[in-house]
């Protein structure tokens, strides 16, 4: 039989527990959420079918499930990736990526207005393919729809790395800070104004340190949110090779 931890082990257990049960409680608040509206969804195109005609199917049905069958398919890759998969992490080879033709990509995709890009257009990273434009859409995303104007997204280079900032207005909590590249967890704020899984931030560390690079999130003192990558600039990986 296991002895009882005792003193400082029973303080770290009990320590450990809560975090366990925090984390519990994050995934029953946000999963169940996420993944009601693809169910329902599904359910209500399944039933249209018994009714529909071969053209409707063809035309309607048949894209609006695979939309969806594509949705869920990043909901649980993301849900993966969160919790610490590491299968579900790309696996294309790292290819040279123009960062800011990756932005405005997403951005016209997400349509959140005026984006500002400032930098060198011509700056690429080493990522696997499609790593970076799956990060530029969780963090873009976020700022839309946790954010205030102006967005801006700044690219600059740091010896053999390229610094990639992405800046938003609003004001962040000093209490929520810490916990923004949690996973599940979402601020306050952000229940209130959308739904989602609150794992943006989470994954896309994940992804980022996949290519070698780091992510870390700042609340400057004039207000709003930077969410800062480094990661290795893809001459320097040339040079290096």
């Amino acid at each position: 039989m296991n002895a009882v931890p005792q003193g400082g082990d029973d303080a770290e257990l009990r320590r450990r527990l809560d975090e366990v049960d925090a984390l519990r409680r994050r995934v029953l608040n946000v999963i169940p959420h996420a993944l009601r509206t693809p169910i329902t969804t599904l359910r209500g195109l399944s039933a249209a079918m018994a009714t529909a005609s071969e053209d409707e199917i063809r035309s309607v049905i048949a894209p609006a499930l695979n939309r969806l069958a594509t949705q869920s398919e990043h909901l649980l890759d993301d849900m993966l990736i969160a919790a610490g998969y590491t299968t579900a992490l790309p696996t294309a080879p790292p290819e040279a990526t123009p960062v800011a033709a990756v932005a405005r990509a997403v951005w016209s995709e997400l349509g959140g207005g005026e984006l500002h890009v400032e930098g060198d257009d011509s700056i690429e990273v080493m990522a696997p393919g499609g790593a970076l434009f799956k990060v530029m859409v969780h963090l873009l995303d976020n700022a839309v729809k946790y954010g205030e104007p102006p967005y801006i997204v700044r690219i600059g280079r740091e010896a053999a790395s390229v610094v990639i900032e992405i800046c938003t207005g609003g004001s962040v909590p000093a209490a929520e800070l810490p916990m923004l590249g949690e996973p599940f967890f979402r601020a306050e704020a952000a229940v209130m104004r959308s739904a989602g899984l609150g794992v943006g931030l989470t994954v896309s560390r994940c992804l980022v340190e996949q290519a070698g690079g780091t992510l870390s999130i700042s609340a400057p003192d004039h207000g709003g949110l930077v969410v800062r990558l480094v990661m290795t600039a893809a001459d320097a990986h040339r040079a290096a090779s």
